[in-house]
């Protein structure tokens, strides 16, 4: 028997059960609360109108683009040490085409 309980099925049903009983009692515990002040905006008891908010992304993808490209830009220049005698002139390469991507994403 005592092994049937430290099946993990086994032991996660029990759990389970044990924590959905907790839960439903806690529950009953609770006093009725109404939906007073759940959709108003807080702010030190201001009264704010209600807006929609619409989020920019307009400067966080280029800051995300630059991230990836330096680096990529850093593990192709790790991995080119593996090779030094094509590392120099496709490590210079590589550099100056990361270079112009990033001076053309910056470049408003």
């Amino acid at each position: 028997m005592k092994a049937l309980l430290v099946l993990p099925p086994v032991a996660f049903g029990i759990y389970i059960l044990l924590v959905g009983g907790l839960l439903r009692s806690a529950t009953c515990l609770e006093g009725k609360k109404g939906p007073r002040g759940k959709t108003e905006p807080y702010a030190c008891g201001e009264d704010f109108p209600k807006q929609k908010l619409t989020p920019d992304y307009g400067q966080f993808f280029p800051f995300a683009i630059f991230f990836t490209l330096i680096h990529v830009a850093g593990l192709m220049l790790a991995t080119l040490a593996v090779a030094p005698a094509a590392a120099a002139a496709l490590g210079v390469a590589y550099v100056v085409c990361v270079g112009a991507v990033l001076a053309i994403l910056f470049a408003r």
